[in-house]
């Protein structure tokens, strides 16, 4: 029998689902869908949504709540006295009630066979895995995500030639289908469902951006899935790299080639690009603000030789730990060994390119790092493991081990992408000499009372004018800064103290240290400290801590 339904659903996606639900004569009696958006040549039209479209053209009504969740919404959408409502790519969570308002319950359309790829992107997420199959099921909803009884599934098997745009086209229209004979059996009274099994559970997780860069040395089949699940939105990109500028592709379509050579290699007329195991050969792809275009198209306009010429150029990142005390410091100078010197000498040997390495903090000289990060762009492509190891083994004998390398976006910047920088000051209470630790530790003979330093320290936390803390030749702009956090703790002789903020003045750390052990040696108290902070004049610091005990821990991004 005809249900009376509400549907809720935004993109081409739920289109075909509710033009077959009334073709087969369901009284549709509203559509529910997101609000338009600003579209258009210049972004000034609102865009209605696909789904929005196809309901004013049938004359269904269309609502557009912001929220499902308030009284109002609730009792608007129990007025249309529904039996059931079919979602189909809503975008929009629907609280307990509203699920419980229609008589027969609110059924969802899932583009994947669930409990595999709960979530936002079920489609892209099947391929890029390897996927062998995907399909659509029919759930009645409850509150989880995407965890509802099943009702009826349909299976379609994914090839290596299908991309994201090719799978939603098939599953659309095969799960508009589904759809119609679930509504039918409900309305029968047949409607079996059963609960989704506790094994298998994956999430379909929103694709990031971070993630659409190719890996070339991933192997060619992964590589291949890569740019076919993001394709054609938000597309994988590379960099084509020759004399010029570079040149930022979109690939849309590939197929697996029968070659090999070094991961990022063009290596024929035929746009074969080498990965980690295999190459694959580009078909489409997409110039930056150009519309899609054949392989063979582009390569007109990009001579053979100039292709083969180039390579696909990925960007590092480079986790770093040193021993500050041989160095002039982190940025590099004409007359003085540093720690970026020494790191652009050995990319240089590894590649026969001159590179600028550009770190996250430029530390003073004898301030050490556990945790600093930099990153280069260089036009051979090393898995990142390899390029790791080569680094280490040219930058021997310098007291630097690169932790970690690992590609990442060209919008990544070592210093402007970090979000905090967390930095650690390690000082020795004790009247005996140093022996193991000379250079790593500020010896202070005199005893500190590290509760006192502590309490002082949260004077300094929030945002502020830290003038007095700042180098005479600090070059930053501005002089406020916002300190997160600022601890002192002792165990035994050692007294730590541990800080973060966004970004720090130059010297500010040390200079905040040595204002901190007067604090602990009892010469300033409290009120002192907060009152060289107002003051707001180098000249009220206390004494600025030496380079030895600093150590650059920990970036975030």
């Amino acid at each position: 029998m005809p249900l009376r339904l509400i549907f809720m659903g935004t993109p081409d996606f739920a289109v075909p689902t509710l033009l077959e639900l009334v073709a087969h004569g369901h009284e549709v009696v509203a559509v529910y869908t997101r609000a338009p958006k600003p579209g258009g040549r210049r972004g000034l039209q609102l865009q209605p949504t696909p789904v929005e479209q196809e309901a004013r053209r049938l004359g269904i009504p269309v609502l557009t709540p912001k929220t499902l969740k308030t009284p109002e919404a609730l009792e608007e959408f129990r007025t249309h006295d529904a039996d059931a409502a079919v979602v189909v790519a809503y975008g929009m969570i629907l609280p307990q009630a509203i699920l419980d308002a229609p008589r027969l319950g609110c059924f969802n359309l899932h583009a994947s066979l669930l409990p595999r790829w709960r979530g936002a992107a079920p489609i892209n997420r099947a391929i890029m895995a390897g996927d062998a199959e995907s399909g659509v099921m029919v759930m009645k909803m409850d509150v989880g995500l995407d965890t509802g009884d099943v009702a009826m599934a349909e299976r379609l098997p994914i090839s290596d030639s299908m991309t994201a745009s090719d799978l939603h086209d098939a599953l659309a229209p095969l799960g508009a289908d589904l759809m119609v004979r679930a509504m039918a059996a409900l309305g029968r009274g047949g409607l079996q469902l059963t609960k989704q099994s506790a094994d298998g559970v994956t999430y379909a997780a929103k694709i990031e951006k971070a993630e659409a860069r190719i890996d070339w040395t991933q192997p060619a089949h992964a590589v291949l899935r890569h740019i076919h699940g993001l394709s054609p939105f938000p597309g994988a990109w590379c960099e084509l790299t020759g004399e010029g500028e570079p040149v930022r592709l979109k690939i849309l379509r590939c197929e697996l080639a029968k070659r090999s050579g070094v991961p990022g290699d063009v290596l024929d007329d035929n746009f074969a690009i080498a990965c980690g195991d295999g190459a694959i050969r580009i078909l489409e792809l997409q110039r930056a603000g150009k519309a899609p275009m054949k392989a063979a198209d582009f390569l007109r306009g990009t001579p053979f030789e100039a292709a083969c010429a180039a390579r696909l150029m990925p960007r590092y990142k480079l986790t770093i730990e040193y021993d500050g005390t041989p160095f002039s410091g982190w940025q590099i100078q004409d007359t003085a060994p540093t720690v970026q010197g020494a790191l652009e000498a050995a990319v240089k040997a590894i590649c026969g390119e001159d590179v600028r390495v550009h770190g996250a903090g430029r530390t003073d000289a004898g301030v050490h790092a556990r945790g600093q990060v930099a990153h280069c762009d260089i036009a051979k492509h090393f898995p990142p493991g390899r390029f790791r190891d080569g680094l280490n083994a040219h930058l021997r004998p310098n007291p630097i081990g690169v932790l970690a390398a690992d590609v990442v976006p060209d919008d990544f910047e070592a210093r402007f992408s970090a979000t905090r920088r967390h930095y650690l000051y390690r000082i020795t209470n004790t009247r005996a000499n140093l022996a193991l630790d000379i250079g790593r530790v500020w010896r202070v003979p005199r005893a500190l009372d590290a509760d006192a330093m502590h309490d002082a320290a949260q004077r300094l936390l929030g945002k502020h004018d830290f003038t007095t803390f700042r180098d005479t030749e600090c070059q930053a702009r501005s002089p406020e800064k916002t300190l997160d956090q600022l601890d002192v703790t002792r165990e035994g002789d050692a007294v730590n103290i541990v800080t973060s903020a966004r970004s720090f003045l130059h010297s500010q750390v040390r200079s905040m240290v040595g204002s901190l052990v007067w604090v602990g040696e009892g010469r300033w108290s409290a009120d002192d400290l907060a009152a060289a902070l107002a003051a707001r004049n180098r000249a009220a610091c206390g004494p600025v801590a030496p380079p030895d005990g600093l150590y650059l821990m920990r970036v975030d991004y």
